[in-house]
C-alpha cells in the first residue's frame, strides 16, 4: 500500500518522511485555504521537497470547466514535471480533461469519488488513480470500505492498472479495513500516522523490556557491553 499525508504543511510533511516509509503527501483546494502561507512560496517549497525526496504530490486543479482544467494541469505540470500527480473531480469536464490528460502523458487523479461507476469511468478515462472519499460515502447511507472493496475488485476483473486512493478518514479501524479489502493507497493526517502504529499492549511490552534491563545493569546501554578490540 502507498501512503500519502493529506496536508498542506511541508513541514508536517517532512516531520512524518522521518519517521514513516510514505510516497508522498496529498491537498486539494480546501486544505490548501487553511494556511497562512502565500502559496506561491508553499509551491515554491513543494518542488523543492518532490525533488529531494523523489516522493509524489497530488495537487486539484481548481478550474470548473475541461478546457480550464487541462489548462491548469499543464502549467502545474510544468512547474512541478512528473512528480505531479494532477487530481480533477469525478464530474463530465473531469473525465473530458482526464482523457486528453493522459493523451499527453501526465499522471491523475480522479476524485471526490463517491460511487463504484465512477471510479470504473475514471479507470476507462485511462486516469492512475481514483479517490473515493470513504466517511462522505458513509455519510450518504453507504458504506465506504465496501465501495472501495468492490471498486478493487471491479478493477482487478476488467484489468485496470488504475489504483484506489481511500480518502477521508474518521477512523484508523477504516485505514485497516482497506488494507485488507486490497486498497492501493490511502492519503491520511499526519496524526493518523502515529495512530496507526500505537498500540497499548507494545507499550507494556517496551516498559518491561526497560525496567527488566535497568534493574540488571542500570543506565548502561547495550552498546557499552561491545568488546573493545
Amino acid at each position: 500500500m502507498e501512503y500519502y499525508v493529506d496536508i498542506a504543511d511541508i513541514e508536517r510533511v517532512r516531520a512524518v518522511n522521518d519517521c514513516f516509509p510514505i510516497d508522498g503527501f496529498t491537498t486539494n483546494p480546501a486544505i490548501l485555504t487553511r494556511t497562512d502561507r502565500p502559496l506561491s512560496r508553499l509551491f515554491g517549497e513543494y518542488r523543492d521537497y518532490v525533488r529531494e525526496t523523489g516522493q509524489r504530490v497530488f495537487i486539484q486543479v481548481t478550474a470548473q470547466d475541461a478546457d480550464g482544467m487541462i489548462d491548469q494541469a499543464v502549467r502545474l505540470h510544468a512547474y512541478f514535471g512528473n512528480a505531479l500527480v494532477v487530481k480533477l473531480p469525478a464530474v463530465k469536464a473531469g473525465y473530458r480533461a482526464c482523457k486528453e490528460l493522459k493523451r499527453r502523458g501526465m499522471a491523475v487523479c480522479v476524485t471526490v469519488v463517491h460511487s463504484t461507476m465512477q471510479a470504473l469511468m475514471a479507470a476507462k478515462a485511462g486516469a492512475d488513480y481514483t479517490a473515493p472519499y470513504i466517511s462522505h460515502i458513509d455519510n450518504i447511507g453507504a458504506d465506504g470500505v465496501r465501495c472501495v472493496d468492490e471498486i478493487v475488485r471491479a478493477f482487478d476483473r476488467s484489468g485496470y492498472a488504475c489504483k484506489v486512493l481511500g480518502a477521508s478518514f474518521r477512523t484508523v479501524e477504516q485505514v485497516d479495513k482497506l488494507a485488507i479489502v486490497g486498497c492501493h493507497a490511502v492519503t491520511i493526517t499526519p496524526e493518523t500516522f502515529d495512530m496507526l502504529i500505537a498500540h497499548p499492549s507494545t507499550d507494556v511490552s517496551m516498559r518491561g523490556f526497560d525496567a527488566g534491563w535497568r534493574e540488571k545493569y542500570g543506565e548502561a546501554q547495550i552498546t557499552d557491553f561491545l568488546p573493545q578490540d
